[in-house]
């Protein structure tokens, strides 16, 4: 499953270019782009798992559209998973809406200036994890958690969507973040940096120092 983990890095730098820019969102259009590209990827490489012969070329030797993969994945489902095909149809219709929408803003100039929400992004990255576990089950879930500090920012993404629902989440993980011990022991002592959004540069570094436990003080939020 090696390709998987080179897979689950690019989502990982996704998900961190979404939360680098969050506050100013000013990335987020860039990540929602790259979570489209990414549900490419893992239909396809779904698809060479299941059968290494798999290509992504028609018998006329033009490449298949992102219409034509997914459908070669609801086929494998249809063949193999049917009790599973109405979970993948439902991912399915979601991630072709947003091919759309990112087609309409990437490849037209007349939708140069159409930003895209945070909440969009948020429910992109979502599916996104939910269709990896769908389509490869324990495999996906052992490699998010290799992938560097993939599961601290899966777990902080579905926070993110639950506050839509729930307002009391993010206090609740803004006080996790306050209270998260700084390393000043280190801190440098000639030059300066100005953070135009300090509050995304410390969660960031939250994730990268706080590992296991930052993820699990999340979780029980």
């Amino acid at each position: 499953m090696s390709r998987l983990r080179y897979l689950m890095e690019e989502i990982c730098a996704g998900v961190e270019v979404y939360f680098t820019g969050r506050s100013g969102g000013q990335y987020v259009k860039t990540a929602f782009i790259l979570c489209d590209d990414y549900t490419e990827l893992t239909s396809k490489l779904f698809l060479l798992t299941d059968n290494k012969h798999w290509s992504d070329q028609k018998a006329n030797g033009k490449f298949k559209n992102y219409h034509d993969v997914l459908s070669d994945v609801k086929g494998v489902f249809q063949a193999k998973r049917a009790a599973d095909v109405p979970v993948v149809q439902r991912l399915h219709d979601d991630m072709t809406e947003r091919r759309k929408r990112r087609n309409d803003f990437f490849h037209s100039t007349h939708l140069l200036d159409l930003n895209v929400s945070q909440a969009r992004c948020v429910e992109a990255f979502c599916d996104l994890m939910d269709y990896g576990q769908l389509l490869f089950g324990n495999d996906w879930t052992q490699t998010v958690a290799g992938a560097r500090n993939l599961e601290t920012l899966e777990v902080l993404l579905r926070l993110e969507q639950r506050s839509n629902a729930d307002p009391s989440i993010p206090p609740k993980v803004s006080k996790i973040l306050a209270d998260w011990p700084r390393n000043i022991s280190n801190a440098q002592r000639t030059g300066v940096h100005i953070a135009v959004h300090p509050e995304d540069l410390h969660l960031r570094l939250c994730v990268t120092c706080g590992g296991k436990t930052l993820r699990d003080k999340l979780k029980a939020v």
